[in-house]
């Protein structure tokens, strides 16, 4: 039998009938994209059945080529980089395999193969399934697996599939039937016996590395995807499970799946599960085609494996010619060592100009050609099939209350986040009243006031450092879940501020206030209370809203780290208590109206100061002999009287150049801002991929 006669027909022509049903209009399920049979009966795409046989779909991709601008000091244009270079080929049903050496264009052939890369200016060529142009919301019915982990360590297994299968299946779908999609994928692919088991964390015991791996791959089956895409599955497992996967693909691939994945140099035993081989070399295709037949199309270029070599290790011997880290000599063409060989230079120029000479490349090229012509024949004619839907499959708020749902799970089992931060702040709630323990009336006890209230806002400022890492620690999680169509982003957003802000920052203030107040002796007086508790719930919110937009921002937790500390200082010497504002050059005094300290400490000054009288013993001065309200009036009469007021002091400071409630609007401003600008980066942030 040919080789062309064994290969999968294509689809092309006209749209093939599973596009179609008996009223002649497109098959279409819950995300808007097109499901087969093969008849004009359309099917569900997610409840999968063990042993069910699907209808994979064929991907065929056309002179893909991605070129990227090289930039250098201070963005200076230098040039082009060339990633992919007119790469073409075709995926069936099956394990196919995308195989080169670091740097190679592995990765980024899988991304645009599965639609994911954003930089769409750069990439050229056609990527088709079943001769179709990918619709736009294709991430929703493909099934991607990240080369790290993504799933979330404080729940447990099923629970991750659980979510994956709420928020990803469309809301027809009963909770019975999401919960049987679970129960299917997870003994599929044998997770039973760590089903509920925490997946595991720095502080949490979990599963183990290939049932963490298992449990990856379980997020995306809940779909049931024709298309299964999967970066380097085997990175960071042993021999044994990285085969045990390897299997698990192969397996799921005989019951009609189309597998691509990527892979760095696999062992001969999982080389030998792979249907289809492609291999890159700088960006160069220098073979594509069926893997039983690579080796006799190296061998017909004069290039000899030996029998008990590994061909993984064999190809990439070739391609990058690593003299020093091989030990055969047959990684060399038939001819070389003795200068006959001519235009069998092992490079990877020479490599990919071979191939596309050679008899296997023309059968490839008589599949694609008519594929892509059609396609472009559809496109002229209007007939092209163009499937347009929502985004996601799920609503907004369902989406909100499932993240927000996760989010409280992952704080709750958490303690490090959750119950010592409340530990720190009581810890430090009685610190502080200790300090400054029910202080007197008195001169002094004004001067302590004034450094009570700074200690109180720089801790709530400062104790929000923590806040740097809650996008950071979950960073590559939201870009995979983003980019796979489980939610919005505004979804994301709030989900993280509602379970941040709530527990780990209202709460714990809450509970600061009640002890810190009393124990210091301030005020008494309802108002006066709750307006000392708003005013810290308001500064620390702004402290935490830096911390969101910052690690929104920036991907290392030492960076974001140092950002926020340099911003409090920032805040902190512009507040009003180191240095008197009206003592700022006035090239640099408007850098005060961007101190959260200096609208937190106006604040809380003027609450428990204004109207008050600070004086020491009054007994040698006879003061009752003078019909006054407070002995502060008596300043201009009786000299060395020891008496202060404070609201000369607040004047002085200017705190009272304006209504208290403006420090109250002011850092309700900053929040707004703030979050904004993170919930801004946070869109930045999705389209890194």
């Amino acid at each position: 039998m040919s080789a062309s006669s064994e290969r999968t027909p294509l689809v092309h022509a006209q749209p093939p009938a599973y596009y179609q049903n008996a009223s002649g209009k497109p098959n279409v399920d819950g995300y808007g994209v097109t499901v087969h049979t093969g008849n004009d009966t359309p099917i569900r795409p997610s409840l999968i059945q063990s042993g069910e046989q699907k209808s994979g779909g064929v991907l065929t991709f056309h002179d893909i080529s991605y070129i990227i601008p090289v930039r250098k000091f201070l963005c200076v244009p230098a040039g082009q980089k060339v990633i992919l270079n007119e790469v073409s080929g075709v995926m069936k049903p099956g394990v196919n395999a995308i195989m080169g050496p670091t740097g190679g264009g592995k990765t980024s052939l899988l991304d645009i193969l599965a639609g994911r890369k954003s930089s769409k200016r750069a990439i050229s060529g056609e990527v088709l399934l079943d001769g179709h142009k990918l619709p736009k919301n294709y991430k929703c019915s493909s099934g991607y697996v990240v080369q790290d982990d993504v799933v979330m360590g404080t729940l447990t297994v099923r629970e991750n599939l659980s979510f994956s299968a709420a928020l990803r299946l469309p809301s027809r779908y009963s909770f019975k039937q999401r919960r049987e999609a679970v129960t299917t994928v997870i003994d599929e692919l044998s997770l039973q016996d760590c089903a509920d088991t925490k997946v595991g964390t720095e502080f949490i015991r979990g599963v183990s590395g290939g049932e963490r791996k298992r449990t990856n791959i379980g997020m995306e089956l809940i779909i049931s995807p024709d298309v299964l895409y999967l970066d380097e599955p085997t990175t960071g497992l042993d021999a044994s499970t990285a085969t045990s996967v390897v299997q698990l693909l192969k397996t799921l691939s005989e019951r009609g799946r189309t597998i691509i994945l990527s892979i760095h140099q696999p062992r001969y035993s999982i080389f030998k599960l792979f249907d289809s081989v492609t291999l890159l070399s700088k960006g160069n295709l220098v073979y594509h085609g069926h893997s039983a037949r690579v080796l006799e199309f190296f061998a017909s270029k004069g290039y000899m494996c030996e029998e008990h070599d590994n061909p993984a290790d064999f190809f990439l011997d070739i391609i990058v010619q690593n003299e020093e880290s091989t030990s055969h000599t047959l990684a060399q063409p038939i001819g070389w060592n003795d200068g006959t060989a001519v235009g069998k230079d092992p490079t990877k120029e020479v490599l990919s100009l071979q191939f596309k000479s050679s008899n296997e490349y023309s059968q490839l090229r008589s599949e694609l050609d008519p594929v892509l012509e059609d396609y472009r024949n559809n496109v002229r004619n209007g007939t092209e099939v163009r499937l347009t839907s929502a985004q996601y499959a799920t609503s907004f708020p369902w989406q909100l209350a499932v993240l927000t749902w996760r989010s409280w799970i992952n704080v709750l089992r958490n303690p490090m986040t959750s119950v010592l931060q409340i530990f720190v702040m009581i810890f430090f709630a009685f610190l502080v009243g200790l300090i400054y323990f029910q202080l007197k009336q008195d001169l002094n006890g004004q001067g302590d006031r004034v450094g009570a209230i700074f200690f109180i806002i720089m801790n709530q400022v400062f104790g929000n450092l923590s806040a740097v890492e809650l996008f950071i620690r979950q960073r590559a999680i939201f870009i995979h879940e983003n980019a796979s169509g489980f939610y919005r982003v505004s979804a994301f957003f709030l989900a993280k501020v509602f379970c941040d802000l709530i527990p780990l920052r209202i709460l714990p203030i809450a509970v600061f206030s009640v002890i810190v107040y009393f124990m210091i002796g301030f005020q008494v007086g309802t108002e006066k209370f709750f307006f000392f508790l708003l005013t810290l719930v308001l500064t620390s919110t702004t402290a935490t809203s830096i911390g969101f937009a910052l690690s929104a921002l920036v991907s290392v937790t030492a960076v974001a780290s140092l950002l926020i500390a340099l911003t409090f200082v920032f805040a902190m010497v512009f507040g009003g208590f180191l240095i008197n504002l009206s003592s700022i050059p006035v090239w640099l005094s408007w850098l005060q109206y961007l101190s959260m300290f200096k609208y937190s400490i106006a604040a809380l000054s003027v609450n428990e100061m204004q109207g008050q009288c600070y004086c020491n013993d009054l007994a040698a001065f006879n003061v009752s002999q003078y019909n006054v309200s407070s002995p502060c009036e008596l300043t201009s009469i009786i000299p060395g009287l020891p008496c202060s007021n404070a609201t000369a002091y607040l004047e002085n400071q200017h705190f009272l150049d304006y209504n208290i409630w403006y420090n109250e609007l002011a850092l309700g401003v900053f929040v707004l801002v703030l979050l904004a600008w993170g919930y801004f980066n946070l869109r930045i942030v999705k389209k890194e991929k």
